[in-house]
């Protein structure tokens, strides 16, 4: 999109500005003119500031005597749309997926969205697509350093992570977008689905007696009463206030993907926020399983410590969180090892402790965000017109 456009019109014309028309007022008998305008377009795409100056006349003995004002040229500044959504793609080790994740998001592009391509700087956009995405440098090629610098970057109010192996589809952010209508949902989750059957992977994760960070699956097409109970979003699927999603990277120092998942959610959940699904709203996975989800003893040691910087921890904690998990996981053999994994969790609490700082974290004022989600009474607007 051009910032600039030039363009020669008479004074006594308006400037057909899209649905603004601007009105030229000139001062007879000087170089310089002024203008207004008197209709704002009701998209964002909008003149911000024009600047007027003289560049032909009629050459003529006569000037002076017929014309005071000959034409200007109107040199109209206009800046991009301020998009509504930013959607975050991270370019992981592996350039087939992330292509293929680029690609979809740009075939299913909603309006009003800005596209971020993440890097660690060693991207050289083979495609040439700087004109309709942004390339954003991270601090490496993790998902959790691309990401931050991602919401760092945005500009829409909304924050969208989609990393590689995950693949838009038609309408998928119109439905996620709407549960931030609710006043404390800091994140939304969309509904992951497996691009061979369309089963539900994942709505969202939750805790649960035999595995933390458990995803929310189904074999049915559509997300269940229990999965709309989800407490958690998968970052590299997840859609978030951009105030939020801005805090908890800054705050956080985990960069381990399935450790910022569990921290960050937590994090907000401490914060007053708290998460959402979005039933609607699909994502396809070329695999059979969600990120992060292989079972293993380092997996449920490093949950069991970030938990326990939240609620209650230390080793009777953690054993005991341990014993429940095997005993739910006696007939999963794959899951024993994570299940042993919670009893050494103690071992890293310190450690991840401080790596959090929760305190820092962007609050949910509850009272000033219903304010504003509150539509206006007549009684209120009676009590405004008393006190003015």
């Amino acid at each position: 999109m051009k910032l600039c456009e030039r363009q020669i019109v008479p004074v006594s014309e308006p400037i057909q500005r899209g649905r603004a028309k601007v009105p030229v007022i000139p001062f007879t008998g000087h170089r310089t003119a002024q203008f207004c305008v008197s209709q704002y377009p009701k998209t964002t795409s909008r003149p911000r500031f024009i600047g007027i100056h003289p560049i032909e006349r009629l050459e003529s003995r006569f000037w002076r005597t017929y014309f005071s004002i000959s034409c200007w040229t109107v040199l109209v500044t206009k800046f991009p749309p301020i998009p509504r959504l930013s959607i975050v793609v991270p370019v992981g080790r592996d350039l087939a997926t992330f292509e293929k994740t680029l690609i979809s998001v740009l075939e299913n592009q909603p309006e009003a969205a800005e596209i971020l391509v993440c890097h660690d700087g060693h991207y050289d956009d083979p495609f040439e697509l700087d004109g309709e995405v942004r390339f954003i440098t991270g601090a490496s090629n993790s998902v959790v350093d691309l990401v931050a610098a991602g919401a760092l970057a945005a500009n829409g109010r909304f924050v969208h992570v989609l990393a590689g192996g995950l693949q838009a589809t038609e309408g998928w952010t119109d439905s996620a977008i709407e549960k931030f209508e609710i006043y404390d949902a800091g994140v939304v989750a969309p509904v992951i689905r497996s691009a061979l059957d369309q089963q539900i992977l994942a709505a969202g994760w939750s805790d649960t007696a035999g595995r933390l960070c458990k995803a929310n699956a189904s074999t049915q097409n559509q997300a269940s009463a229990k999965s709309r109970k989800v407490i958690g979003a998968y970052l590299s699927a997840s859609f978030w206030r951009r105030e939020v999603i801005r805090s908890v990277t800054e705050t956080c120092d985990l960069r381990n993907e399935l450790d910022a998942t569990y921290a960050y959610e937590l994090m907000i959940r401490a914060a007053g926020w708290r998460c959402e699904l979005a039933e609607q709203s699909s994502i396809l996975s070329e695999e059979d399983s969600v990120p992060c989800d292989t079972p293993s003893m380092g997996r449920g040691k490093r949950l069991r410590a970030i938990r326990s910087c939240f609620y209650q921890g230390g080793w009777s904690v953690a054993c005991k969180a341990s014993a429940l998990a095997t005993l739910a996981n006696l007939l999963n053999p794959s899951m024993l090892s994570e299940s042993i994994g919670q009893s050494l969790a103690p071992t890293l609490e310190s450690k991840i402790a401080k790596s959090l700082r929760t305190s820092d974290v962007v609050p949910c004022n509850v009272d000033e965000v219903r304010m504003i989600h509150q539509l206006p009474t007549v009684g209120m607007a009676a009590a405004v017109r008393r006190a003015a």
